[in-house]
């Protein structure tokens, strides 16, 4: 069995969204991203699985949800993209990353890009 709160951790609160040259628009990630569902408050999901997995250069997790409001499961995927740049101050220094994060029906169907986290 897996802990929600555990689950509710790996979850950023919010997403950036590009606005173009108008900047970044933040986004709460406690919502159904599910077609037809207004569900904003985050005691009506309910996350219930994890799955993680590295492919070349990024890291992946799929956290499956439940929202207690239409009763649909989502999945937000959330994608770390490892040595998107590096230092030019410290060659010591972690290269930089950049994570992206997708909606997905309970079949792996993308629902669009959420935004960055």
């Amino acid at each position: 069995m897996v802990d929600e709160e555990d689950l509710r951790d790996l979850i950023p609160s919010y997403a950036y969204i590009s606005l173009a040259r108008r900047g970044m628009e933040k986004i709460s990630l406690d919502q159904c991203f599910l077609k037809d569902c207004d569900n904003q408050d985050p005691k009506l999901l309910e996350p219930f699985k994890k799955e993680e997995y590295e492919e070349e250069k990024k890291e992946i997790k799929k956290i499956y949800i439940k929202c207690k409001k239409c009763n649909g499961i989502f999945i937000l995927k959330l994608e770390t993209l490892k040595y998107v740049a590096k230092s030019t101050k410290d060659e010591e220094e972690e290269p930089l990353s950049m994570g992206l994060v997708y909606a997905l029906d309970e079949n792996g169907n993308s629902l669009g890009h959420i935004g960055y986290f």
